[in-house]
């Protein structure tokens, strides 16, 4: 009884450790690729001619996202509804 505890103790140890370490490379690979997406956002602002213009985009770059966000939500939910009643 005490080798099958010790043996499921050791088990449970390895794919705690396993799962830990695919969680970490998950997360590493979230983050640098919203670090590859901030790059060509920023860029993208750079380019931007007029400084008014840039300022403005930079100031409020967060809302705009969100603004595009809410946008894309609300139509793919009407086409959704739309592809329903088709049916």
């Amino acid at each position: 009884m005490t080798k099958i505890l010790l043996t499921l103790l050791f088990k449970l140890s390895l794919i705690c450790k396993s799962i830990v370490t695919e969680l970490v490379i998950f997360i590493d690979d979230i983050i640098i690729f919203f670090d590859d997406a901030g790059v060509y956002v920023l860029n993208t602002l750079r380019s931007i001619r007029f400084e008014e213009v840039r300022e403005h985009l930079t100031e409020n770059l967060l809302t705009i996202i969100l603004i595009l966000i809410l946008v894309i939500l609300i139509y793919s939910s009407f086409n959704i509804k739309s592809n329903k009643g088709r049916n």
